[in-house]
């Protein structure tokens, strides 16, 4: 791709080597792929990375609890670097914003590696109003995507679909005597009633599809819970 292709194909052009390249420029703008993803990128960081099922940035900034809803609404839609002003009014919140704003970007990036083929285009100069204060290296957020789809890869092979349900076993393998569980865990433990999808599960929490799966398929792994085999109908 020359340096200067601001549009293209991902079927040619895959989106790590994209993002590999506008790294390097330092291009500043966004980044928009066929299927409503959106890349805000400054000096070649990312800043924020949304898809068309993200949720709303709003909602992810009063997570933190530096603001009401309306109140960040009302920001977004009239001012520019939202998340540093967040984060300059109450300093202790900073550290919570940066964590739910890489939480937030990396699942978004792992759900657009997922190959697809679609087209793309960069566009030089736009801002986003959250603004580019957590902004973070994207070799380095692109490699943690990347890992987390190997990992979602073999989760595949034993979780092939959120429709499945599952139920606590029995009995612990012979081998283990006891096991601690962990806040997360139990809260998706106690969702698990053999008729309970997986989707259901990341619904109620409202969780991450990535982060429920991963636990349930460590808990599946070490025996703790088993597949309900489907009954006919």
């Amino acid at each position: 791709m020359e340096t200067d292709a601001l549009q293209g194909d991902l079927s040619t052009t895959p989106l790590p080597d994209l993002l590999q390249r506008l790294s390097a420029d330092a291009r500043s703008g966004l980044l928009r792929l066929a299927n409503g993803g959106e890349l805000w990128l400054d000096n070649g960081r990312v800043y924020l990375s949304t898809t068309a099922a993200s949720a709303d940035i709003g909602s992810v900034l009063f997570g933190a609890g530096t603001g009401g809803l309306d109140e960040i609404a009302d920001l977004l839609a009239s001012t520019q670097d939202v998340a540093g002003q967040l984060a300059d009014r109450d300093p202790a919140a900073a550290p919570v914003l940066e964590r739910l704003l890489h939480e937030h970007n990396l699942t978004g990036l792992f759900e657009l590696l997922v190959p697809h083929e679609g087209e793309f285009k960069f566009e030089d100069g736009p801002v986003h109003p959250l603004g580019s204060r957590f902004s973070e290296p994207t070799p380095e957020l692109v490699s943690q995507a990347q890992r987390r789809l190997d990992i979602w890869r073999q989760i595949a092979a034993r979780i092939p679909s959120t429709a499945v349900a599952f139920c606590l076993s029995r009995t612990l393998p012979e081998e283990a005597e006891e096991r601690m569980v962990t806040a997360d865990e139990w809260r998706y433990l106690s969702l698990l009633d053999s008729h309970r999808s997986v989707a259901d599960v990341i619904n109620v929490t409202g969780e991450s599809a990535f982060r429920v799966c991963s636990s349930l398929y460590r808990l599946l792994l070490e025996g703790v819970i088993e597949e309900v085999e489907p009954t006919e109908t």
